[in-house]
């Protein structure tokens, strides 16, 4: 059975969009046809359609195009309702209260464990089996896409299906700072404490990301004494040990420390080939040994490199409508190019403004836009500021040129401005440095 181009996009964009977000809106979507160059998705509803048409389509071509490298058209149509039984169903699924933010995919089954992750793997799996009762908290650590996420959200699907009667919340660090801040702004502090103070799992993803904030690091240091002391299990990732987190509270790190610390590591060799081989058998397609074996040992930064490989070759066989087991190196080669090389890839302006669109999950086109919208006009400023660090030898001039601006006073504005912000938050430092490394890379 060859997978359809649409879930593809989807495992594509998982990782670049909240995961409340992709459950709410793009778990019930399903490929309806692929004609010529118009893929058309079919909604539950026509205002499921209409809300991914105005908030998504620009982003979601952009991710076909750079699967399939072909203009694809997505269109969305959903049936119209009236029933309000079906209405009444669909605020309450919305809603999902007890698995807000997990994804059902994430499971112990489905995460392939090797050298680099079988600790961290034994210890979700204990925690999973005794939450409150061992290793609290369980603090996992490692770089980007080696299964931080997948770990910390399998346990959470394991308690679920498990033990109906738990309270499980998953959640972003930066989600949890902007629902405080919505707290405080609406004078409804009392609620927001009572909210995530009376969960029996809360996990928080990414909490590196509470450096520098000193209002957020109190209320979650509260927060955590309150889950700790009534023997609620507490779970966090990272992407480093506590103690390399600057700008972190002495007592969070104390308290991050009291449990269990686990590390992932990038796969080996053996590791990446198992987790190819799983991914093609999920996928239900047959790819030669040898092209495999090559994968495997030219993708080796992180797990998401691998799937994003296979991604792309599955997109393109879905694209053409031809069997994956018929393809040869020399056509693998062929399509991987620009992610094996990427790690030699030069420095451009093009370049810097692809990566900055996607870690804002916009299109990398929108970055242009003649717009003052903040979700577009931030992340163009980040790029100008990036192409002054990254690219001393092009001149004021010409980054005002590439993003249609009259002349370098727009560039030496932005400059100013990012540099203001990240000297006032951390937190964007710190985004802005997960950029850059991406660049380079």
């Amino acid at each position: 059975m060859k997978t359809q181009l649409w879930n593809l996009i989807l495992e594509e964009i998982e990782d670049q969009i909240d995961p409340q977000t992709f459950s709410t809106w793009f778990d019930r979507t399903k490929q309806f046809s692929l004609v010529d160059h118009t893929l058309t998705i079919k909604a539950p509803t026509k205002f499921f359609a209409d809300w991914l048409d105005q908030h998504y389509k620009a982003f979601l071509e952009e991710t076909a195009y750079n699967l399939t490298e072909k203009n694809i058209n997505i269109e969305f149509i959903g049936t119209p309702t009236n029933n309000h039984n079906n209405q009444n169903k669909l605020k309450k699924d919305l809603k999902a209260p007890d698995k807000i933010g997990l994804n059902q995919r994430y499971t112990f089954n489905r995460f392939i464990v090797g050298d680099n992750s079988q600790f961290a793997y034994s210890a979700s799996h204990a925690v999973a089996n005794k939450p409150g009762k061992i290793y609290n908290p369980l603090f996992i650590y490692g770089g980007v896409g080696l299964g931080k996420t997948h770990l910390m959200q399998a346990i959470g699907n394991y308690i679920y299906n498990n033990s109906r009667n738990k309270r499980i919340s998953y959640i972003a660090s930066e989600d949890f700072t902007n629902q405080m801040i919505a707290s405080i702004q609406n004078n409804d502090t009392i609620n927001f404490r009572k909210k995530f103070r009376n969960y029996d799992v809360l996990m928080i993803d990414d909490i590196q990301f509470l450096a520098g904030k000193e209002g957020s690091q109190e209320e979650f240091f509260h927060t955590f004494n309150t889950l700790y002391n009534a023997k609620k299990q507490i779970v966090l990732t990272s992407d480093r040990p506590p103690k390399e987190i600057k700008k972190l509270q002495d007592r969070l790190i104390s308290r991050f420390e009291w449990g269990l610390l686990a590390d992932l590591k990038k796969p080996n060799y053996e590791t990446r080939a198992a987790i190819l081989k799983q991914k093609c058998k999920e996928e239900d397609v047959e790819l030669d040994h040898e092209i495999i074996e090559f994968i495997a040992e030219n993708c080796h930064d992180n797990i998401r490199q691998l799937e994003g490989s296979l991604i792309k070759i599955l997109a393109y066989t879905s694209y053409k409508n031809i069997d994956p087991s018929n393809l040869t190196l020399d056509e693998i080669k062929d399509r991987l190019g620009d992610i094996l090389i990427s790690k030699n890839k030069p420095i451009t302006m093009e370049l810097i403004q692809e990566k900055v669109a996607s870690y804002f999950k916009i299109g990398k086109n929108q970055i242009k836009e003649n717009t003052r919208k903040k979700e577009i006009a931030f992340p163009r400023q980040i790029a100008m500021y990036l192409s002054t660090q990254l690219l001393p030898d092009i001149s004021l001039n010409e980054i005002a040129h590439h993003y249609n601006k009259k002349d370098h006073s727009t560039i030496i504005y932005a400059k100013k401005n990012i540099i203001k912000k990240m000297n006032d938050d951390t937190n964007l430092k710190a985004k802005i440095d997960e950029i850059t490394e991406t660049i380079r890379k």
